[in-house]
C-alpha cells in the first residue's frame, strides 16, 4: 500500500558528461509534490566535463527533500544495473540525466496507479522540452505508434522506465552487451497485460533527433522492432550514443 514517496520509489540516473542538463533534470524532481527524503542514486559513467561538479551543488541545494548519491557507473546499462542494487524500495524510476518532468504530481500519480492497477511497467508520453515543431510531430507520431505498440509488447522508453523492482531482477536487469535499446529489451520480456502509458508527460529535447537524424531515428525504430529477437542485432554501434 503506497504510504509516501520515499518509502516506495527511488531514482536511477545514469549520466555521462551531461553537465547542461542533470541540473534541470535534479531540479524537476525537486519540484514535484511529496519528495520529502526521496532518493536518487546518479550512477557516473566517468564524466569528464562538469557534471559532478553540478551533481555536488544540487546535492547541497535540494538537501531539505531529495537524498542524492553519485555512485560509480558506466555504459547506460551498467550504470541503471548498479543503480538498482541500492534501491531498497518497492518500485524504481529509470530517468535519463535529461529528462525533466513537468507535472508536479506526476511521481505520485503514477506510484499510486501501479498500486491500484497492479502495474508492474510504466512509462509516459514524451513531450518536446523545446518548440520545434519537427520535434513535436516526431514526438507525437513515436506516442501514437507506441500506444498501438503496447498493445502486442511492451516499450517504456529509458527516459522514463518505472516498474517494480523484482521485476527487474526478475528479468534480468538490463542488457550490457548491447549499444542501444536496453529499454525496449528489457520492456518486451513484461506482461502488456501489466504495462501502462500514463497520461503524465516528461520532457526531452531533440539532441538524439540532430545527432541520428529524424529519418533516421525513425529507421531506427523500424529496424529495432523488426529486429527484435535478433540480440546481435543490438550488440552493433549505430551511433545513437
Amino acid at each position: 500500500m503506497f504510504t509516501s514517496l520515499k518509502d516506495s520509489l527511488t531514482i536511477v540516473i545514469p549520466c555521462y558528461n551531461e553537465e547542461k542538463y542533470i541540473g534541470s533534470t535534479l531540479d524537476s524532481l525537486y519540484n514535484q509534490d511529496g519528495v520529502e527524503g526521496l532518493g536518487i542514486v546518479i550512477a557516473d559513467g566517468g564524466s569528464t566535463d562538469n557534471t559532478i561538479a553540478v551533481i555536488k551543488k544540487c546535492k547541497q541545494r535540494y538537501k531539505d527533500k531529495l537524498k542524492i548519491k553519485t555512485i560509480k557507473g558506466g555504459s547506460v546499462s551498467i550504470g541503471r544495473n548498479k543503480g538498482l542494487v541500492h534501491v531498497k524500495t518497492k518500485y524504481v524510476l529509470f530517468l535519463d540525466a535529461d529528462s525533466t518532468i513537468r507535472d508536479k504530481d506526476n511521481l505520485k500519480y503514477n506510484i499510486e496507479k501501479m498500486e491500484r492497477g497492479n502495474i508492474d511497467l510504466l512509462t509516459c508520453e514524451v513531450y518536446p522540452a523545446t518548440n520545434s515543431i519537427r520535434l513535436k510531430i516526431a514526438l507525437s507520431i513515436f506516442n501514437y505508434g507506441n500506444r498501438l505498440l503496447s498493445m502486442y509488447i511492451p516499450f517504456a522508453v529509458g527516459g522514463y522506465f518505472m516498474s517494480r523492482k523484482d521485476k527487474v531482477l526478475h528479468y534480468g536487469g538490463f542488457n550490457e552487451e548491447v549499444t542501444t535499446s536496453e529499454d525496449f529489451l528489457l520492456s518486451k520480456k513484461y506482461s502488456k497485460d501489466s504495462f501502462y502509458i500514463s497520461k503524465k508527460k516528461y520532457e526531452q529535447d531533440d539532441r538524439r533527433f540532430n545527432k541520428m537524424g529524424y529519418f533516421g531515428m525513425i529507421r531506427l525504430l523500424v529496424s529495432n522492432f523488426i529486429n527484435r529477437n535478433n540480440i546481435d542485432y543490438f550488440k552493433r554501434d549505430v551511433g545513437y550514443w
